[in-house]
């Protein structure tokens, strides 16, 4: 009976290990570590965790209501976030959609950010896709492309709600 119970212990324990360390964390943990209080900077030794050493990371901001594409390695991203900032950071993720198969996810992700942590309405919205590879027992970012908000066309929040942050 005692091996009974521990086995099943055991094999409870060894699946909540590995949902904590699935996609769902690691985007989790992307919008956590990117986050920062007032006079910080970023997680970077947290997030050097979370992406592959061969990460791209693409943006699109608008300028001038123009479309302003960027792409940096995952070592050139990391380096902008070491630095302290004046002003706090604070990244909200309202909803995702995931996809898995095998060693292959994709998610969608849409990311409320503040410097406020308290205010009501976001400094802005972004939509993101995040690509991961599972490297042995691990997920690893391989890319992520976000995209700010188009002033012109608002972000659906899908069944998200503003403010309201996932785990």
């Amino acid at each position: 009976m005692r091996y009974l119970i521990f086995v099943l212990l055991f094999t409870i324990n060894s699946a909540a290990a590995a949902e904590q360390s699935g996609p769902e964390s690691v985007v989790a943990k992307l919008w956590q570590g990117i986050s920062h209080e007032p006079n910080q900077a970023s997680d970077v030794a947290l997030l050097e965790q979370l992406f592959h050493p061969d990460g791209t990371v693409y943006g699109v901001r608008y300028t001038d209501n123009a479309p302003d594409l960027s792409k940096v390695t995952v070592t050139e991203f990391l380096k902008a976030l070491e630095k302290e900032r004046e002003a706090g950071f604070y990244e909200c993720e309202v909803f995702r959609k995931m996809q898995v198969y095998d060693r292959f996810a994709t998610v969608y992700s849409v990311v409320e950010s503040r410097t406020d942590k308290q205010a009501v309405e976001p400094d802005f919205t972004g939509v993101n896709s995040i690509q991961l590879y599972k490297e042995g027992q691990q997920w690893k970012i391989l890319s992520l492309y976000y995209q700010v908000e188009n002033p012109a066309i608002a972000i659906p929040l899908q069944s998200g709600q503003s403010g309201k942050c996932l785990p």
